[in-house]
């Protein structure tokens, strides 16, 4: 056999390549969460995902006393599911399910009180993980991985290999991206989730089974954020797009079997995953939808000012601004060769023609061809056409960044609110690198460096984006690109630097050093739900002191924090006031910019410097 041959075999294995990228991406995602600290809102979730697993106990336990009608009263299954009923479950319950199921368990003894439901014996478990917030966080881990391979899988449609994989490796090496790839919440898993529904949407337009399997995974992604609801929309405008020819003969537009899938067994699979709407299924859902729909809106800092409410109609200057917030964001959050790359492809993508007969592999592989005298029915309603594929990438990445450029739409997340269309991005450079590419052979003769240089190329075109990666972490939600001068830039430009308290990490062991014997301690930002969770991680000492939230009890404290976000600024003047000193008695900051300082009462009064004459 010759390498040849072995080589194209090789490629007939088309699991092989994305499941090491996926393992790759997990292990990288692994090695590094233990330096990011616990985020607000997966702090609730941690708990929420342990109550859930509560349910599954109590179920175990009623039917081991042949009572398992007891475990689905109405009143039992409240008690667990009704904990944070505002989100859908399905992450929160795999986080519960990994939680059980992998961490080196201490839960009785002193601990036992830290927990949210009665732990009755020590569990046993497959012992990965050593802190409970990892085996937390496992599950989103696993999924991030999956994400990539399917970047892959997808990219692979409509370029060479080598450009389908540097695709994968920039879908991860995106700071804001990677850093919300390895915490228990809803945003990566969600940009997974309309990655998968949009490549069996796609998949369908060609196959019938993948219509069926299309609804199914779009039930997945109605139980993992309400992003969800906005998916079926973007693909229509897709599906109107590549049978526009239909409408210019007035003939009438097909149903696709996925949007009926969608439409079906999507809420169908919803209802399935979350027990909290079983017993009121219309009004819960209801409250649901309302929730999401008129939501409010948070402090959030773009470029010098506070968002906290969309700007007014007459105000047409700030309205316009606001309405640039996505498009900004991006251009100063994602490294700025993937967005080159990407701009490249948006060009290639335009100009697009589908090549046949060309001797050439173009670019863009033309993918999946209509079959020769193909017809088109529900069943498979893209037979007979092109698919389109400029288009669809189009409206998976301008979707969601339309929908926040909305003066209505919260932008308390930054880029999270808009990350679904991140793996699509990172597409659309797989193809601009695919170009590259196929430029650059032209200029080289050798046929061995003709064969090197796709590998080549694409590694060297993804190092820049996965070295700017690293060096973000354990900050990826306060970093700015090249274009933006970094951390340092973003900060001098007004633009938001963090959010959820997670920041205060670094600052632990010094925290546990200086505890004060009064044992008051004002943690800010930083729930107590993330301060059990550190105490339950070994970072933090049983007992830690904890005055609560709010402005009234900062002079109740004698060590307190404060995270440094612009609408939070009142809070280091209070600070200041209580402890009678304006010199912070520790400091955390990544590439010069500070992230949180702590406050210590008594501390020694900053040094008096001599007036210059």
């Amino acid at each position: 056999m010759t390498a040849e041959v072995g080589q194209r075999r090789g490629w007939r294995r088309p699991w092989i390549v994305p499941l090491a990228l996926a393992l790759a991406t997990s292990g990288w995602l692994l090695a590094v969460e233990g330096h990011q600290g616990l985020a607000r809102d997966e702090a609730q979730y941690f708990r929420a995902g342990e109550r859930y697993w509560g349910w599954f106990e109590a179920l175990g336990e009623a039917v081991r006393a042949r009572k398992p009608g007891r475990a689905f009263s109405r009143a039992v299954v409240d008690s667990f599911w009704g904990d944070n009923h505002e989100h859908p479950p399905l992450m929160k319950t795999l986080y519960g399910l990994s939680w059980r199921l992998f961490h080196r368990c201490d839960c009785v003894g002193a601990k036992q009180g830290l927990h949210p439901i009665a732990v009755h014996g020590k569990h046993r478990t497959l012992p990965l993980f050593s802190r409970e917030s990892t085996a937390f966080r496992f599950p989103a881990i696993l999924l991030a991985g999956l994400g990539v391979g399917l970047v892959y899988g997808f990219a692979r449609r409509l370029v060479g290999p080598w450009a389908a994989a540097g695709a994968a490796v920039l879908s991860v090496a995106q700071p804001h991206y990677f850093f919300h790839a390895q915490i228990s919440c809803f945003d990566a898993p969600i940009a997974v989730m309309a990655l998968l529904v949009g490549l069996a949407y796609w998949k369908s337009l060609r196959s019938p089974r993948w219509g069926i399997l299309c609804g199914v995974f779009y039930g997945f992604a109605l139980a993992t954020k309400h992003n969800a609801w906005l998916i079926p929309c973007f693909l229509v405008v897709h599906y109107l797009w590549m049978r526009r020819g239909d409408f210019l003969r007035l003939r009438p537009a097909r149903v696709p079997l996925a949007f009926v899938s969608m439409a079906s067994l999507g809420p169908i699979v919803l209802f399935a995953l979350w027990p909290w709407l079983w017993h009121a299924p219309v009004a819960r859902a209801r409250e649901w939808v309302n929730r999401h729909a008129q939501h409010e809106h948070y402090n959030f800092e773009y470029l010098g000012k506070n968002w906290n409410l969309p700007p007014p109609p007459a105000q047409t200057g700030r309205w316009l601004l606001r309405a640039t917030f996505p498009f900004v964001s991006t251009a100063f959050t994602v490294p700025v060769t993937t967005l080159a790359l990407a701009a490249a492809g948006a060009l290639v993508l335009a100009r697009r023609r589908r090549k046949t007969d060309s001797t050439d592999e173009p670019a863009v592989i033309n993918p999946e061809p209509p079959a020769l005298g193909a017809r088109a029915s529900w069943l498979r309603p893209g037979a007979d056409v092109d698919l389109a594929p400029g288009m669809f990438l189009a409206v998976q990445i301008l979707g969601p960044l339309g929908t926040l450029a909305l003066p209505a739409t919260p932008i308390f997340g930054g880029v999270k609110h808009f990350l679904t269309a991140m793996p699509f991005l990172a597409m659309l450079a797989g193809v601009g690198l695919a170009w590259v590419t196929q430029q650059a052979t032209t200029l080289v003769r050798p046929s061995r460096l003709r064969r090197a240089l796709p590998a080549a190329l694409a590694t060297l075109l993804c190092l820049p984006a996965v070295a700017e990666t690293q060096r973000s972490h354990p900050d990826g939600i306060g970093h700015y690109n090249l274009a933006a001068g970094g951390f340092a830039g973003g900060a001098s430009l007004g633009m938001n630097r963090q959010f959820w308290g997670y920041s205060v990490l670094p600052l632990l062991p010094w925290i546990k050093a200086h505890r004060p014997p009064s044992n008051r301690i004002y943690w800010h930002d930083v729930l107590h739900d993330a301060v059990m969770m550190y105490v339950r991680d070994g970072r933090l000492p049983l007992g830690i002191g904890d005055t609560g939230v709010g402005e009234s009890v900062v002079a109740q404290s004698d060590l307190g924090i404060v995270i440094l976000e612009k609408h939070f600024a009142v809070y280091e003047y209070l600070h200041w006031a209580a402890f009678q000193t304006t010199r912070p008695a520790q400091v955390y900051a990544h590439e010069g910019v500070p992230f949180v300082v702590a406050y210590q009462r008594g501390a020694p009064p900053p040094r008096q410097e001599p007036l210059p004459p």
